[in-house]
Parts: C-alpha cells; sequence; structure tokens
C-alpha cells in the first residue's frame, strides 16, 4: 500500500508539473495508469484551472485588441487634428513664397529694364554745350494797362552780350514760350545762335539787308514755371498772356524800326504785323491755344516753331481740364485750315528721339491738326548735320541743334513783308531743305507731305 501511496504521488506531482502540457502531450497505450480515479479527478481540476486560465487569458487578448484599436482611433484623432492645425500654416507659407518668388522675379526684371534705359541705349549723347552772353531786359512798360496777368506773368526782351548795342527791340520780333516748370532763361541758346547765324550771313552775303534779312529780337515769357502739363486753366491763363505779350511786341516797332534803318539803299522796312512764335514741350501747345481765345488778333502769328511738344494728347492725363483744353484746341486747328483761319500760318514739330524720356515722338506728329502744305514734322535723328537724339531739354541747349535750327531762321525771314516772312510756300521749301535730309526732300528739294485726313470728330487717333 504504501508503494502504491508513493506512487500515486509520484504520479501527482508528474502531472501537476506537467500543467497545462498534458493536453498537448497526450497518454498513450503505453502510459502507467496508477491511481486512475485520483488522477482523473486530479485531471478534472487541472482541465477546469486550463479552461478558466485559457478564458482568462483570451478576455485578457479581447481587451487588449479593444485597447489597441481605441489607441489606434485616439492616435487617427491626433493626427487629424494636428493637420487640421498645420494646414493653413502650410498654406501661409506655401502663399508667402510664391509672392517672394513673383517679388523676386519683378526686381530682376526692374533691374535688366532700367541696365537696358540707362545704359544700353541705341542713341548715344553726342550734343557739344552751347555758350552765350545773355542779357535780359525786363519790359517794366508792359503793365496791367496790357494784361490782366502783369503781377503774375513778366515779359523780357534778350540781348547778347557784343552784338546787341542797343536795349531798343528794331529788328524782327520772335517770341519764346516756356514749357511745363520752364525758365525764361531757356531762350539764351537759340537767341545766341541765332545772333552767330544773322552776323555770318550778313558777312558772306553783303545784299542781305536788301532783301530785308535783319535779324532776329528775341523776347521771352516767364511764366513763374507753373506746371502746365498738369493744369488746364494755366494753360489758357499764359495763352492769354501770350496774346497781350504779341500786342504790346508790335506797339514797339513803329517807334524804332525807323530810327534804326539799316538797308544803305534805302529800303522801306513794313512795320511788324506778326510774330514768330518758338515753344518748347507745352509752350509750343500754349501758342496753338492763343489762336482759340477772343484776344487773339488774327494774323499776330504766322510761324510756330515746337520743340519736344506733345500736341496730340497730354503726356499726363491728371485732370479732366487739360483733356478738354486739348480737345478744343486740336479741333480749332483742324478745321481752320479749312475755313480759312489758319490758311497762311506755317506750324513745325521737332521731337527729340529716343531720348527724350519725357514726351513720346509719336504725340509730337501734327498731321493730323495741319495739311501738308502748312506743317513739318521731322525727328532730330533726321534732321541734316544733327543726327542725334535728344533729351528733353538738351534739344534747346545742343550746339548742333541750335546752329542747325537758327541757320533755318534766318533764311526765312524778310522784313520788306508786313509778316516780316517769306510767303507760306517759300519758307516751307526753306525749312524743310534746311532741317530735312536730301534723301527726303526728293529730287526737287520739296518733301511732298500726306494731306491732312479729313475728320469731323476730336478724337486723337493718327497714322504716321
Amino acid at each position: 500500500m504504501a508503494g502504491q501511496q508513493s506512487a500515486g504521488i509520484v504520479s501527482r506531482k508528474t502531472t501537476a508539473s506537467s500543467g497545462s502540457n498534458s493536453r498537448s502531450s497526450p497518454r498513450t497505450a503505453d502510459s502507467p495508469r496508477v491511481g486512475v480515479s485520483a488522477v482523473a479527478s486530479e485531471d478534472e481540476r487541472d482541465d477546469n484551472m486550463h479552461n478558466s486560465t485559457q478564458q482568462s487569458l483570451v478576455s485578457a487578448s479581447g481587451s487588449s485588441v479593444r485597447g489597441g484599436i481605441a489607441s489606434s482611433d485616439g492616435l487617427e484623432d491626433r493626427c487629424r487634428k494636428a493637420w487640421h492645425i498645420e494646414r493653413p500654416v502650410v498654406e501661409f507659407l506655401r502663399t508667402r513664397i510664391g509672392v517672394l518668388c513673383l517679388l523676386l522675379v519683378s526686381v530682376v526684371v526692374g533691374a535688366i529694364t532700367a541696365q537696358s534705359y540707362f545704359h544700353g541705349q541705341p542713341d548715344v549723347a553726342g550734343c557739344a554745350m552751347s555758350y552765350s552772353r545773355p542779357r535780359f531786359v525786363e519790359q517794366t512798360e508792359f503793365d496791367d494797362r496790357w494784361t490782366r496777368f502783369s503781377t503774375k506773368y513778366k515779359l523780357y526782351l534778350y540781348r547778347e552780350g557784343g552784338y546787341d548795342a542797343s536795349d531798343e527791340a528794331f529788328r524782327i520780333p520772335i517770341l519764346f514760350v516756356p514749357g511745363n516748370a520752364g525758365s525764361h532763361k531757356q531762350v539764351r541758346s537759340i537767341a545766341s545762335a541765332s545772333a552767330t547765324a544773322f552776323m555770318e550771313l550778313a558777312s558772306n552775303n553783303p545784299g542781305a539787308f536788301d532783301r530785308g534779312q535783319i535779324g532776329y529780337d528775341y523776347f521771352t515769357v516767364g511764366l513763374n514755371e507753373e506746371l502746365t502739363a498738369l493744369h488746364g486753366y494755366s494753360i489758357l491763363e499764359q495763352a492769354d498772356f501770350i496774346n497781350d505779350a504779341i500786342r504790346y511786341i508790335l506797339s514797339l516797332y513803329p517807334g524804332t524800326r525807323a530810327k534804326h534803318q539799316l538797308s544803305s539803299k534805302g529800303t522801306t522796312f513794313a512795320l511788324p504785323t506778326s510774330v514768330v512764335v518758338v515753344g518748347h514741350s507745352m509752350g509750343g501747345v500754349v501758342a496753338r491755344t492763343a489762336f482759340t481765345l477772343p484776344n487773339h488778333i488774327v494774323g499776330s502769328i504766322q510761324a510756330i516753331f515746337t520743340l519736344s511738344t506733345p500736341h496730340n494728347n497730354p503726356t499726363a492725363s491728371l485732370e479732366y481740364y487739360v483733356d478738354k483744353v486739348y480737345s478744343s484746341v486740336n479741333s480749332f486747328w483742324r478745321h481752320g485750315f479749312h475755313n480759312g483761319t489758319l490758311d497762311d500760318v506755317s506750324l513745325v514739330s521737332i521731337a527729340g528721339g529716343n531720348l527724350d524720356s519725357m514726351i513720346n515722338s509719336d504725340y509730337t506728329y501734327i498731321g493730323e491738326l495741319a495739311p501738308g502744305r502748312n506743317s513739318l514734322s521731322i525727328l532730330s535723328t533726321g534732321v541734316d548735320d544733327v543726327w542725334l537724339s535728344l533729351d528733353h531739354q538738351s534739344i534747346l541747349w545742343c550746339a548742333q541743334m541750335a546752329k542747325k535750327f537758327s541757320k533755318m531762321l534766318v533764311r526765312i525771314m524778310d522784313a520788306r513783308r508786313p509778316s516780316q516772312l517769306l510767303p507760306l510756300d517759300q519758307r516751307m521749301s526753306i525749312m524743310r531743305r534746311q532741317l530735312s535730309s536730301d534723301w527726303e526732300n526728293g529730287a526737287n528739294g520739296v518733301a511732298e507731305a500726306p494731306a491732312v485726313k479729313q475728320s469731323s470728330s476730336d478724337d486723337y487717333s493718327y497714322v504716321y
């Protein structure tokens, strides 16, 4: 019995030690069968314990799976929330980067454009400096008895040192009108060159006096350097003053022309009834506006020369009244050559070309404002013996331009006539020959200009 009990104890210990391995390692037919009932009861307990353990493991495993799923859902929620927070930041950075790239491209393009504009111009400035000995004599007698603008604007007579010994005007009157923010002193280069050109003409042609070539008296107006390009009413006021100044200038000659008789053969010089007008920039517009005002004396202006003048369009349409003045004046000029008002008036427009960064040369074209018989439009690059592009200011002081312009002026004067100029067709022929190159003049020396387009509208469209 003791041996059997001992064997049973050993058997139970062996069974207990095997534990859960009893199911994975089933008994075989050769296994000992000692203490069958005791072993069976122990096996039942072991099975129950195994089942409970397995259930615990299963339930723990289920909990772990559910916990893992819950943990996975939480991570996804956190990622989604983080994305919703970071997405605006990403879009903000993306927008800013795009703007910075666009700004960088704009800066690069601007730098290339500036480099090309300031250093890569195809036209090279080649003007020689002009020199003068100016003296300006203020016309103090031109007061409120002559004009309502006597306290605002001034009239001066230019005198060239070494050439003009008298402060009296007795030659052919010519009036200079400065442009936007311009000064009356800007006349000095052209006036000095005209004095030199006349002395050369007189010394080389002894009969020049007898042909009425007696030189010019340059008058110039001080207009307070007003910004006429930006203020339409200033254009009208200056034009009104110009008409008053011309009336005063013509009143000077009955007392001085007879005193300063220059012809040795007793040639009689007619009293002037008109004044030549030279306008720079907006001064040319002011000169044409003078024709449209009530105080204009018909026939008092027979020739207008404009330098870098925007005839067709204002350079800066910042005020409604500037456009209105342009429209009214251009309409008057378009129709004036058809109703007889401007039949004997010549209009010459000279543009500076590419170097003039203030005035587009297209705006200086006058083909629609005056017929070819009365007008001439030309670039400084096409002027014989000049061949230069000129900026907005150098067109006044450039020695080559001043010399060529003055030589043309002294060849169209004729003090024997009341207009103080040669007849229209004759002076237009001389101006074309003097200003245009030979190949433009044609075989007979006269360039045939296109006729003005008939138009009843005030539009600014035009074709070269």
